[in-house]
């Protein structure tokens, strides 16, 4: 193996057990699976436009409408005209969110707890900047980059089938 074999490998494992252990601690909150979005909004102060939202969780907008709307449907978040740009849409926390936030918060100090026990705090956060390195070079690899890979890669596998 190599480092971007071991390095898909592990980070899918990971983000299977993470939402195992998330889904058996929330499994009773009817938005479980758009959580990520709540803590978006609450982290930018309880109120930011649709788009931020999408560029933030690398969402397409036709998907986050549909979020949206059930997050609004089941009383999580209001939906109102950005007054700054008419196009837009700013979208705010209810108080239900906020309840649910700090329940989240509650739980992901008690993960922390117990992670702090097997993983120090600054290989934690070594671990998130190193992630974001990968993540930001992986989202500026430039087409053409990924054109010749692929053909590479398409290369090899004809080859390998033509054996």
């Amino acid at each position: 193996m190599n480092f971007g074999e071991d390095l898909a490998l592990q980070i899918m494992l990971t983000n299977k057990s993470y939402h195992q252990y998330l889904f058996r601690a929330l499994k009773d909150i009817e938005v479980y699976h758009h959580y990520q979005v709540l803590l978006v909004i609450n982290k930018a102060g309880g109120r930011i436009e649709q788009k931020n939202i999408c560029e933030t969780l690398q969402i397409e907008k036709s998907n986050m409408v549909a979020v949206i709307a059930v997050l609004q449907k089941k009383g999580y978040v209001t939906k109102d005209v950005n007054f700054k740009d008419r196009r837009g849409k700013l979208i705010s926390l209810t108080d239900k969110a906020r309840d649910l936030i700090i329940l989240l918060n509650k739980l992901f100090n008690s993960f922390e707890e117990h992670l702090a026990d097997e993983v120090t705090w600054q290989e934690m956060y070594s671990c998130l900047r190193v992630l974001n390195k990968i993540s930001t070079m992986l989202n500026n690899v430039s087409i053409t980059d990924a054109a010749v890979v692929n053909i590479e890669t398409h290369e090899v596998l004809r080859q390998n089938l033509s054996a």
